[in-house]
């Protein structure tokens, strides 16, 4: 029994750093949920069977240390917080596309705990950090292939992560990993590979083009370079490699600086990316941690709970961030997620982990010479990994892999310095009682936990994939109807999917109406129940608002419309919904007043500009809209820029033109003719083009203009000349231009 526990543990932990390379394509979001899925079976398999061995063995009992305590706290007081915020649910279980929330921190902290009291030797850490660089090194080499073109990715590498920002962070903790590795191998041949580990993973990183990262990388190297060459006195060649390397550091990034506008750089875009950091880079997230602190002043001490950032950032949204995705999730920094998540008590408890780390790794060693818990080596990489990390996280989030390196790293550190406590050391029970009590119990307990907690969500995620697939639309209703019975934790995900169906089905003619009919009833049904789970979010009563604009059920959109303007008065593309359905009910004023709003929240915003000229010409205020084609003198914004925004709207043409305002609609569609104009479908490139606009100088009497469009139109596009020839020869002889003519 003994040693089939300790082979699943061990088993287990070295199980996790593989599923890095896991993408499960028959899940919904096949980076995230395969990967967090099996991370907490894994975990949860390995705890159980860790602690039946506890039993048995003094030697794996539970080490604590400070790190251990703080942890603890942490998700003591994210309980209270999860419990009590806006939406327990997502606080607990988040959703597919995240995977976060308390049940992950949960598991985090139990993988660091197993980690932390079963492996411990160095030939356990190195073990495990050797097969997690193997596996890194697979990840990389893959993410090279996207680079060099062998395999489709996107333009910054992502290899098995699905994101470049998650794939930069792995890449960070295997190069100190690789550091640690070099400096504990007595192997020349081992210290090669590990070198060139690093520099494999530090190409990569940089790859990536996550600047964030790449900014704790340089933190974290200089940091660890720092502490050895200042501490490292008993290690004169380490030393002397550290100040090197500081040195070294210091030039490569003057160097990059300096080079950052030559072509290699700026051709480069994961390259540009980083070359370009700028203070003005932080105005963004600024204007989004402003609106944060408004809603951490709401709850100060315990904040709103994990996952339901949504709720502050939607309420104290701020007009300014009209470009910019407009449902965050996340603030971006770590103090601030912690304080909205968890309040002071939730930030205070995290950042105590970190306090533990330091006072173990500077403070405890610096007052107690004999404290031989870390070579000075192994604390100067432990502490590049922690600043790197720590800086990473202050413009980026954690996901399913930096919690699990973070876990490893904070395991290492307590298997070194913590202790088992003597009432839990002194604890004895008879092997028999742990062989036919214990053991039987935490299996059962474990069975039931993954059955009711991982297999519903599991084969949820695998249902939306089957719907997807089914090319019968009976059939990919009941697939989502299935999802739905599962009542997992991503309802709101599923229902979200299942009415993007819906409004595709109830366009398509070819589907019988009784078929479209079922559809609208499901779809209605889960919506509501939705609105009814989640009261006071603005996504849902904007999806639930636009699922009724596009059945055409106006009444009903304008209905959920203003809930969502409730939860958050100032986005401005709810007030843009809240227009178009207006218009679409014929209230033209009425929606005027409502794309006037949002277009003088911020003026600079050429979506607003634009919908709120169209509905200027719908109620024939043609010179009010005809004075938005230029920037007032107080706009940020420039005339050619409003100019390539009104050009590309085929809503503004139309309403203008209905207007009667053709000399307005020939200037946009002179831009589309312009060869240096680009647009969705390249305007010069198309036919319509030019014959529109030559038929708008024919309606204003312009027919030597409308010839010479036409004439330059066939040498443009040859493909157009018998078409053109067609139209001068009506023009010539007094006829409609397209009169006759194909």
């Amino acid at each position: 029994m003994k040693d089939v526990l300790k082979f699943v543990v061990f088993a287990g932990l070295f199980a996790v750093p593989f599923l890095t390379l896991y993408v499960e394509n028959d899940y919904f979001f096949p980076f995230i949920t395969g990967k967090n899925f099996w991370f907490r079976i894994l975990v949860d398999v390995t705890f159980a069977a860790w602690i039946v061995l506890a039993f048995y063995e003094v030697k794996y009992r539970p080490r604590m240390s400070g790190i251990t305590w703080s942890f603890m706290a942490l998700l003591v007081t994210m309980f209270f917080s999860n419990i009590m915020g806006a939406h327990p649910q997502s606080s607990f279980w988040s959703n597919f596309e995240r995977m976060d929330g308390y049940v992950s921190l949960v598991h985090t902290f139990m993988y660091m705990f197993v980690l932390g009291s079963v492996l411990s030797t160095k030939k356990h850490w190195n073990a495990l950090f050797n097969t997690s660089l193997g596996v890194a090194a697979a990840v990389a080499m893959y993410g090279l292939a996207q680079y060099g073109g062998m395999i489709d990715g996107a333009n910054r590498i992502d290899s098995r992560l699905g994101n470049a920002a998650y794939m930069a962070i792995y890449m960070l903790f295997h190069i100190f990993l690789a550091f640690w590795l070099f400096v504990e191998s007595r192997n020349n041949m081992l210290k090669f590979v590990y070198a060139l580990a690093v520099v494999m993973f530090v190409f990569v990183l940089f790859q990536t083009g996550t600047r964030g990262t790449a900014i704790g990388l340089v933190a974290g190297v200089l940091t660890m370079s720092a502490y050895i060459a200042i501490f490292g006195v008993q290690f004169k060649q380490y030393r002397k490699y550290a100040v090197g390397l500081f040195l070294v550091l210091i030039a490569a990034v003057s160097i990059f600086v300096s080079a950052r506008d030559t072509d290699v750089v700026q051709n480069s875009v994961a390259l540009n990316r980083i070359a370009n950091i700028s203070l003005g880079d932080l105005e963004i997230r600024s204007i989004i941690w402003s609106g944060a602190i408004n809603g951490i002043k709401e709850r100060p001490l315990i904040g709103h709970g994990q996952s339901n950032f949504n709720y502050v950032f939607n309420e104290n949204y701020d007009p300014r961030l009209f470009a910019q995705e407009q449902w965050f999730d996340r603030s971006h920094n770590i103090f601030i997620d912690w304080l909205v998540t968890g309040g002071i008590f939730g930030l205070v408890a995290y950042l105590s982990i970190f306090v533990w780390c330091a006072y173990y790794l500077i403070w405890r060693p610096w007052k107690d010479e004999n404290d031989e818990s870390f070579t000075v080596l192994e604390r100067g990489v432990l502490l590049g990994i922690l600043a790197g990390y720590f800086t990473h996280n202050l413009v980026v989030f954690d996901n399913i892999v930096s919690y699990i390196f973070f876990a490893i790293i904070l395991g290492l550190i307590t298997s070194r310095v913590g202790i088992i406590p003597k009432k839990i050391a002194n604890f004895k029970t008879d092997d028999v009682v742990t062989t036919q009590i214990v053991a039987p119990v935490v299996a059962v307990i474990l069975a039931v936990s993954i059955y009711l907690f991982h297999i519903p969500g599991m084969q949820a995620a695998g249902d939306v994939i089957d719907a997807f697939r089914a090319q019968d639309p009976v059939e990919r209703l009941e697939k989502f109807q299935v999802a739905l019975d599962r009542d997992s934790f991503a309802n709101q995900e599923i229902t979200e999917q299942l009415a993007q169906q819906t409004m595709s089905v109830i366009n398509n003619q070819q589907i019988p109406e009784e078929v479209r009919q079922k559809y609208i009833a499901a779809t209605e049904r889960e919506l509501i129940r939705l609105a009814e789970e989640k009261p006071g979010d603005a996504r849902v009563y904007v999806f639930i608002g636009s699922y009724y604009r596009s059945i055409g059920q106006l009444d009903k959109s304008a209905e959920y419309l203003e809930l969502a303007r409730a939860e958050s008065p100032l986005k401005q593309g709810i007030i843009h919904q809240q227009g178009f359905v207006e218009m679409a009910k014929g209230n033209n004023e009425k929606a005027l007043g409502f794309f006037a709003e949002a277009f003088n929240l911020v003026k600079e915003n050429l979506e607003a500009r634009e919908y709120y000229a169209a509905a200027l010409f719908s109620v024939d205020k043609s010179e009010e809209a005809l004075a938005l084609r230029l920037p007032e003198s107080d706009e940020d914004v420039s005339d050619e820029a409003i100019l390539r925004r009104f050009a590309a709207s085929d809503f503004l043409i139309g309403t203008a033109n209905q207007a009667g305002a053709l000399e307005f609609v020939t200037e946009l569609f002179e831009y589309r003719a312009n060869p240096a104009s680009t647009g969705r479908q390249n305007w010069a490139e198309s036919p319509q083009t030019w014959a529109t606009l030559a038929y708008l100088y024919y309606q204003q009497d312009k027919n030597e203009q409308a010839i010479a469009v036409l004439e330059e139109s066939k040498e443009k596009l040859p493909a157009f000349s018998a078409t053109a020839d067609c139209f001068i020869a009506n023009i010539e002889a007094g006829n409609d231009p397209q009169e006759g003519c194909q």
